[in-house]
């Protein structure tokens, strides 16, 4: 629904982004509430659905700050070179140009996220930079 004064989907009614695993996006569910919806020039809300062992690996926006909720599950997020384990319920905030991650911990559960790109209206304008995977040196969190 979309008037002059706001604009509300649900989100199964967004079309999954045709993201791949060869840039980073390992078994993910993600559906952007962007620009092209909402009018919005610098914000962007994405929700992500993480199958079990799956992750987003080392990457980075250059022009977007971001903020991941936790909605469900046990998540291990990472930002440079350390990892924290992350339950339903924890926010964490990464600063434009960081490098960060996210992965699932659980082996049989999905892990949700919501996030927030502030400084751009879509994936595009936030920017998004693959770094590499997720390897043993940086997977601290158990």
């Amino acid at each position: 629904m979309s008037d002059d004064d706001h604009t509300m989907v649900h989100v199964d009614d967004l079309k999954p982004a045709g993201v791949a695993s060869d840039e980073g996006w390992k078994e993910m569910d993600i559906r952007f509430f962007d620009g092209s919806i909402t009018g919005s020039k610098n914000a962007c809300l994405f929700r992500t659905i993480f199958t079990p062992d799956a992750a987003h690996e080392r990457h980075f926006h250059p022009n977007a700050d971001e903020f991941i909720y936790v909605v469900s599950g046990r998540a291990a997020l990472g930002t440079e070179s350390h990892e924290h384990v992350a339950t339903a319920g924890t926010i964490d905030f990464v600063p434009a140009g960081k490098v960060h991650w996210a992965r699932n911990l659980d082996e049989n559960e999905p892990l949700e996220i919501v996030g927030l790109y502030i400084g751009g209206n879509s994936i595009e304008e936030a920017g998004y930079e693959f770094v590499g995977e997720i390897t043993e040196e940086y997977r601290t969190a158990k």
